[in-house]
């Protein structure tokens, strides 16, 4: 079982190497930096063992966000409410530029209504 930081103390050290924490990760992440990316190369899957269908989704993301960091994809407000704080959501993966722009609560009931 993990060992609980105390109410109202700070948590500072990682919880695996008992190293002090980055300060951006002060009081927010239990693992520093190096034992967070080290803990998501042993658990996430690489590209080539994902699913074929994972793996369609996975390179619509990335195009998607390429094109967005390049600004030939510019981010819109969420098409039902008007939110600023908006995600992409593809309709189709085979169309990786072709997304749809929802706030995370709307995002959340589409695919709750698609299940």
């Amino acid at each position: 079982m993990r060992e609980r930081n105390p109410k109202g103390k700070t948590k500072t050290t990682c919880s695996k190497c008992k190293k002090p924490l980055e300060e951006t990760r002060v009081n927010k992440q239990r693992y520093c930096k190096k034992c967070h990316a080290a803990n998501m190369r042993l658990v996430r899957p690489k590209h080539r063992d994902l699913k074929p269908e994972a793996k369609k989704k996975a390179t619509a993301r990335c195009y998607a966000n390429e094109y967005l960091r390049r600004g030939k994809l510019e981010k819109q407000p969420c098409q039902v409410c008007g939110s600023e704080d908006s995600q992409k959501h593809h309709e189709d993966y085979s169309k990786p530029l072709d997304v749809v722009w929802l706030c995370r609560k709307h995002h959340l009931e589409l695919h709750r209504k698609s299940v």
